[in-house]
């Protein structure tokens, strides 16, 4: 038998500390409480028993100044509270929160109020992601509001993308509603946008399939919103999206005879080799090797100065690089085939396309669905660069492009209300919903429609005209 070394390394701590409140008590589980307490109603309805109260000394010597060094003098400032039976007597955690918060912690996430749900686990899961991702949160938001008036929630409704497809109110928006609120938007918007004339939209299956800098996002619509309600991220609900290491930015390397594509990525600065600032070969590269890209109908915001084309001949040099050593290897493994610098490009598209087929083919074809009958919906940054090929590996005949694909995820909010959890669950014949649908969003858009800020920074109103053809022309499509 052979042993080998296996290790994982996670590019940084994700909590720093953990604590446990001791139960100041001994012995078997049987009798490591007294056989009475204190009764009290919880949450269902119920009668609980409550055997032993919250020691808050101990509590606060613990944060402060424990036998490991305390948590406030580490500079930890976020806490996530967890408590066993918190879903149905949530008392204790609220203790918990408010002595956390007189110590001086700036971010305490309490499970029964980030998660209600009996599950500690995944409970925990969510409010620890919670706790981490809402300091981070807030500091967008504050720099965001930042450039407004004080109108900014009073006059105008400032509403965000939630990970299970909602938006919410920006009072209410934290850290574990938005960890795949992105994705969760372009989600919306090609289930409510893949429309085109003469098409059946009660019979549509559609496959999003979201290409960006960094990763591909795919999901499944076909006709209802798929959801999940436990996953390795949080145990918060969110939209059923896939995610494969395979972005415009996936890093290309060739390793032990094998081409490979991501799963590290380059990055939006030094970015592509093409970016001119010394970057590493990535897919972006491969398809302006390709063609696929054209400099010329790019901006010229690229090299170090920012105010160059898209390097090509950069590009065409790094890739000759690469053949040499593929060529190289062939040579020492006695193969006859010499690959040019176009073949090995294409070889890294082909490796990239084929990651991004198997999440699709995990959402379709190992769920029971014949993956050709569906239309292929494409948005994102890169996605056309791919959908062709996609499309042809999966036997799929039809590809839906928005006239605003690259902003897909941006355009879904128009016809969502603050907390409506997809309220317009199934695509009508002539608009995005059942019958009326259009009339009532319509009104509403009428309702909300705000102005641009003037010059002295105060939101004022404008325009009242709102109609259904106006809220129908936010569909148009190619």
């Amino acid at each position: 038998m052979r042993g080998f070394h296996f290790s994982i390394d996670r590019g940084g701590t994700f909590t720093d500390v953990f604590a446990e409140v001791p139960d100041g008590s001994g012995g078997s589980r049987f009798n490591r409480f007294p056989p009475s307490g204190r009764l009290e109603r919880c949450l269902t309805g119920e009668m609980v028993e409550i055997r032993q109260e919250l020691d808050e000394a101990r509590l606060r010597e613990e944060l402060q100044a424990s036998e490991w060094g305390g948590v406030l003098s580490r500079g930890i400032l976020s806490l996530a509270v967890v408590l066993k039976h918190a879903a149905i007597y949530p008392a204790h955690e609220q203790q918990v929160g408010r002595i956390a918060r007189e110590l001086g912690f700036t971010q305490v996430s309490l499970s029964h109020e980030v998660m209600p749900m009996v599950k500690m686990v995944p409970r925990g899961f969510t409010a620890a992601a919670d706790a981490y991702l809402t300091p981070h949160i807030r500091r967008y938001l504050a720099d965001f509001t930042a450039g407004f008036d004080a109108g900014l929630g009073r006059d105008v409704q400032l509403l965000f993308m939630q990970s299970d497809g909602g938006l919410s109110p920006v009072d209410h928006f934290s850290g574990h509603k938005a960890i795949l609120s992105g994705p969760a938007g372009g989600y919306v918007g090609y289930a409510l946008t893949t429309r085109w004339a003469g098409m059946d939209a009660g019979k549509l299956q559609a496959i999003g399939f979201d290409m960006g800098g960094t990763s591909t996002d795919v999901s499944r619509f076909a006709g209802t919103y798929e959801h999940v309600f436990e996953t390795t991220t949080a145990g918060a609900p969110q939209l059923d999206i896939n995610t494969v290491a395979a972005g415009g930015g996936s890093r290309l390397l060739f390793r032990g005879g094998l081409f490979a594509v991501g799963p590290e990525s380059v990055g939006a600065h030094p970015g592509p080799v093409c970016y001119k600032k010394g970057g590493q070969l990535a897919i972006t590269d491969a398809n302006l090797q390709l063609g696929r890209i054209l400099p010329d109908f790019f901006p010229k915001i690229f090299g170090p100065g920012e105010n160059e084309p898209l390097d090509a001949e950069g590009t065409a040099a790094a890739f000759a690089a690469v053949t040499g050593e593929v060529n190289a290897f062939e040579r020492s493994s006695s193969s006859p085939s010499i690959s040019g610098v176009d073949d090995v490009a294409m070889g890294f598209i082909r490796v990239a396309n084929e990651a991004m087929c198997r999440p699709i083919r995990a959402l379709t074809q190992m769920r029971g669905y014949d993956a050709a009958a569906h239309v292929l919906a494409c948005f994102g940054g890169a996605g056309g660069q791919h959908a062709c090929a996609i499309a042809t590996a999966l036997g799929m005949s039809t590809i839906f492009v928005h006239r605003f694909a690259c902003i897909r995820s941006a355009k879904a909010t128009v016809a969502l209300e603050a907390g409506d959890r997809l309220r317009i669950m199934t695509p009508g014949g002539g608009g995005f919903g059942p019958p009326g649908a259009d009339e009532a969003v319509a009104a509403g858009l009428k309702r909300r429609r705000v102005g641009a800020v003037t010059d002295d920074g105060a939101a004022k109103r404008v325009a009242n005209k709102g109609s259904v053809e106006e809220y129908r022309s936010r569909q148009e499509t190619v």
